[in-house]
């Protein structure tokens, strides 16, 4: 696991080495065991690396040994021995253990579909000598991010957003994505709330040279099955528990210690589980706590009864109910705005955890392959509504929406995508108006909130939801948080659940599968009652939560009061500032009332407060 970053010369222009070397620096977090730099001609690397596989022969930057390619690699190839084994045989011959050399060599002998045939997280740098080309890949999921900008005849690229504007990217915010944000929390890719900045798509490469930059991709997520096949349950059990065992073995290959995040949900305790058989020791887990007034939010209780079963060397970190007052802490570390009240805790059980451990195993991914989000019922509600007949609807409709409340329940049967991810936003046009500067409105008027990935053709139903969801709240949320709250502690986080045998197994599974009698990931809690306390394996789904809400309203929250009355958000010329004053009075006053959506607004401003406070200083 490193933290890479690079600037290609297009116009073969000189390149200013400290640029790069700024990058690095801001980057150190990600990779504090080792550093690198190499530059020739019109590219520049830098490298951060923290020590997982081949401790003494994985330094980076890494020259092929005939002088052909260069790389800088951050992430880990679960396949690698396969893949090392399979040019072996080819004649390659090694000069270390690392999984790093192993894409050099693949590179050299199958070009760009070398990444096609990688089964791990990544984002790679590679400067290939003889066509003179810089190429980029970001892993098919997105677990690892990779971010570049083009501008003044240099494409520049880093492992983080703000390494770019510590080598000197400008700060100018996207109107655009600025809406996106306050809508959903976050902003899709590919854009990122700074202009000049953009995101690589997942599954996707770059290819730079002087003859301009192009991006293609090389990996989608598969299709779902057609409505005709069906499976029987017990062969998809199957399928699915061979898929994930091996998953699990595959991401525990390191050379330091490791261990895995319990939350006492299905999904962590599952990967927990399947650690403890393969681990041969006892396997050590961490889970998070909250006392006080935050105890209604604690799962450590379901955690321990886990660990218990497990046999695990388990941890617990206690955190105070006002833990969101320590915000302002994290706020120098989000390298972008996502307005997830999990990132602090996330953050503080990285921290926690690697007192003991360089690499956890978490279960991200679960709910978006399996239908563990309340939101599904209302997809797979949508599609059963829509094949009645007419008279069948207007009975089934209010039926359906006693099951769940909000938009999401309210809009069935859905049309479309589109209708379904936009009744799923926080807030639309008409909330967003109010507090937004005049001028700033205008500047977005024609502008959706809707990503491109919203708009794709088909009939609406659970697969639908879940692969919209899957390529934008998993890539450029979830997977997100997870990666800048652990790497910020220096930890590496892995996905079992992303696996690329994993993904693929569970996209060829009917929807019906995933949920039945709307019950979310029932072919995941069929495998965990063979493993798990009953308890653990059926419960209801919780979600990692603190208490985000009260923050918001408190009358002594004076981080919020502070960015209103302070410059970093009046200055961007985003807000109506008179107006957000007048939001959050009401909001104390209406103590723990007011309107959900306010209160969401207010969090996400005070979010995108801290963020611009922090690229300030």
């Amino acid at each position: 696991m490193c933290g890479i970053c690079g600037q290609l010369s297009l116009d073969g222009a000189p390149l200013d080495p400290a640029r790069v070397a700024a990058a690095s620096r801001y980057l150190e977090h990600r990779g504090p065991d080792d550093q690198g730099a190499w530059t020739e001609g019109p590219v520049s690397f830098g490298f951060r690396r923290l020590s997982i596989l081949d401790l003494e022969g994985g330094h980076q930057p890494m020259l092929s040994e005939d002088g052909a390619a260069a790389i800088v690699f951050n992430g880990e190839i679960y396949n690698h021995p396969e893949l090392k084994a399979e040019l072996e045989a080819e004649g390659v011959r090694f000069r270390t253990r690392s999984d790093t050399e192993t894409i050099l060599h693949l590179y050299a002998r199958r070009g760009a579909a070398a990444f096609e045939r990688l089964n791990g997280m990544f984002a790679v740098g590679i400067w290939d000598r003889a066509r003179r080309e810089l190429v980029l890949a970001r892993d098919p999921v997105g677990v690892k991010p990779l971010y570049y900008s083009v501008a003044g005849g240099v494409l520049s690229f880093a492992s983080e957003l703000r390494a770019l504007l510590a080598a000197g990217i400008p700060d100018a915010l996207d109107p655009a994505a600025v809406q996106e944000y306050l809508a959903f929390g976050f902003v899709h890719g590919p854009k990122t709330i700074v202009s000049a900045v953009r995101k690589l798509p997942p599954g996707h490469l770059l290819i730079a040279s002087s003859a301009g930059v192009s991006l293609r991709r090389y990996w989608d997520l598969p299709a779902p099955p057609p409505p005709s096949r069906s499976m029987d349950m017990d062969e998809a059990e199957s399928r699915i528990e061979a898929a994930l065992k091996g998953a699990v073995k595959r991401q525990m290959l390191s050379d330091v210690p490791l261990g895995a995040f319990l939350s006492g949900g299905v999904d962590s305790s599952l990967i927990a589980a399947f650690m403890a058989e393969s681990a041969g020791r006892a396997l050590k887990t961490f889970t998070i706590g909250f006392s006080g007034a935050a105890k209604g939010l604690d799962e450590s209780k379901n955690a321990k009864a886990v660990a218990r079963h497990l046999g695990t060397d388990h941890q617990e970190l206690v955190l105070p109910a006002d833990v969101l007052d320590r915000i302002e802490d994290l706020a120098p570390s989000l390298d972008e705005p996502i307005a997830d009240s999990a990132i602090l805790p996330t953050h503080l059980l990285a921290r926690f955890a690697r007192k003991s451990v360089k690499v956890v195993l978490t279960g991200e991914g679960a709910d978006e392959l399996f239908a563990g989000y309340n939101r599904y019922k209302a997809a797979h509600l949508s599609e059963w509504v829509d094949a009645l007949p007419a008279g069948g609807k207007l009975l089934a409709k209010p039926l359906a929406r006693r099951l769940g409340k909000g938009p999401i329940f309210k809009g069935l049967p859905f049309p479309s995508l589109e209708e379904w991810a936009r009744a799923g936003a926080h807030a639309d046009r008409a909330w967003l108006a109010p507090i937004l500067d005049a001028e700033f409105r205008r500047s977005v008027a024609g502008e959706d909130i809707l990503p491109e990935a919203a708009r794709r053709p088909g009939r609406f139903g659970l697969d639908a939801a879940l692969a919209f969801d899957f390529r934008t709240v998993l890539a450029d949320a979830l997977l997100m948080k997870a990666d800048k709250a652990t790497m910020r502690a220096s930890l590496e986080a892995r996905v079992p659940f992303l696996d690329r045998e994993m993904v693929d197994a569970a996209c060829a599974l009917p929807a019906s599968l995933k949920m039945r009698r709307l019950k979310g990931k029932f072919l995941l809690r069929r495998i965990a009652a063979k493993r798990l306390p009953k308890a653990a394996a059926w419960r209801r789904k919780h979600g990692f939560v603190v208490p985000w809400e009260e923050w918001v309203v408190s009358p002594k929250n004076r981080v919020v009061d502070d960015l209103l009355a302070g410059s970093a958000l009046s200055a961007r010329g985003v807000f109506d500032m008179d107006v957000l004053r007048q939001m959050r009075r009401r909001l104390v006053g209406a103590e723990t009332g007011g309107k959900t959506v306010d209160r969401g607004l207010m969090f996400r401003v005070a979010v995108l407060g801290l963020w611009l406070e922090s690229i300030g200083r």
